[in-house]
């Protein structure tokens, strides 16, 4: 993968947009990076007041030399191996004055992700949440309908898809440990309670599981599992094929919305369309059976819950979460189980479904 779109991967988080923010930052690393992150950097800075030390030009010993009093921190740059030259950088400056020195992902990106104040190195060992769960489930499933319910209880972790694209990149191509993440996500993204919560996306998860040799510990470091099914598997399906074409994945106003229902409108119901609908089916039904394969794989046994279930009664269904899960309700406490999700379902969604049902129904006569 080409260096812009792995960077362009992790921007989804606005990461780099962030980290613009802060001044007098001296990077040290090899040139392609520090020449992206600095072309970043000018098009968001009045004034650029960083320094980009290029070790593939410049000796790694010259960095003794340097007046590091004009800047805040050392933010070390590799897409290969950050600890590595991590360590190199630590040797160099063992005898000399010089502020922090942090990882740009193992220690700032961490630290955006957690909501924590990114000049500081991210904790050796991490603290345990009480109790920790995670949502399995497919793309397009009402997850993240079910998260903004979780999220309005107060009492349930912050429930969202943590480890996604970014993630999923880092560690295909940069040797990145998304499990430190994890620990440090269940350290600091917790409700007052103590309780985590993440969500896990079937395909972002194969690939962490494909590409990390120790992504067994993710299994062992939460305690509950969640899996969220569709029933209606075609809905869902089509769901999928509208975000892709649309590019929205959720609406939070009617202002939206309204231009949503434009955007479908212009689309064509064709042979092809159809075709992404079917396909789309097949992945869902081998992503959901993949993930039941695991959960056993790992004698893990789930509480399943029913996107359709949640549609007809939210509140029962997170009353059943609450319950598996083991958390406390005060008796006080009144929970205002909301979500600021709007629904997505249109004509046209409607239209291809009857289509669809109907290509398959003159396939079978």
């Amino acid at each position: 993968m080409e260096l812009a779109q792995i960077f362009q991967a992790i921007e989804e988080t606005r990461f780099l947009t962030q980290l613009s923010s802060q001044e007098r930052l001296f990077f040290v690393g090899n040139a392609a990076p520090l020449a992206y992150i600095k072309d970043f950097f000018a098009q968001h800075q009045k004034n650029n007041y960083n320094y980009y030390y290029d070790l593939s030009a410049h000796p790694v010993e010259g960095l003794k030399e340097t007046d590091f009093s004009l800047y805040q921190g050392i933010v070390v740059v590799s897409l290969e191996n950050e600890a590595s030259l991590l360590a190199t950088i630590n040797q160099q400056l063992d005898s000399i004055v010089h502020p922090i020195v942090l990882q740009l992902f193992a220690d700032i990106l961490i630290n955006l992700l957690c909501d924590r104040p990114l000049l500081k190195t991210t904790p050796q060992q991490n603290q345990k949440p009480k109790q920790s769960y995670a949502i399995l489930t497919t793309p397009r499933s009402g997850s993240t309908y079910l998260c903004d319910l979780l999220n309005s209880t107060a009492i349930a972790g912050h429930p969202m898809e943590h480890l996604r694209l970014a993630t999923q990149e880092l560690a295909r191509h940069c040797n990145f440990n998304y499990l430190k993440l994890l620990d440090n996500l269940m350290e600091y993204r917790t409700t007052s309670n103590g309780v985590f919560g993440t969500k896990l996306i079937s395909h972002f998860l194969f690939e962490l599981q494909r590409v990390t040799p120790d992504s067994k510990n993710l299994w062992q470091s939460i305690d509950q599992f969640i899996l969220l099914i569709r029933k209606d598997k075609i809905a869902q399906a089509v769901s999928l094929v509208l975000a892709q074409k649309t590019e929205v994945w959720h609406l939070h106003s009617d202002a939206k919305k309204n231009s949503y229902q434009a955007q479908l409108e212009s689309l064509k119901i064709d042979r092809s369309l159809l075709n992404d609908v079917e396909q789309k089916v097949l992945f869902i039904e081998q992503q959901e059976a993949r993930l039941k394969k695991t959960l056993a794989t790992h004698q893990i046994q789930p509480l399943v819950v029913v996107y359709e279930d949640i549609l007809d009664d939210a509140p029962r269904q997170i009353d059943r979460i609450l319950d598996f899960l083991k958390i406390a309700r005060s008796e006080e406490q009144v929970m205002q189980i909301t979500s600021g999700i709007k629904r997505m379902p249109s004509t046209i969604s409607q239209k291809i479904i009857r289509q669809y049902q109907e290509s398959k129904s003159m396939v079978h006569l």
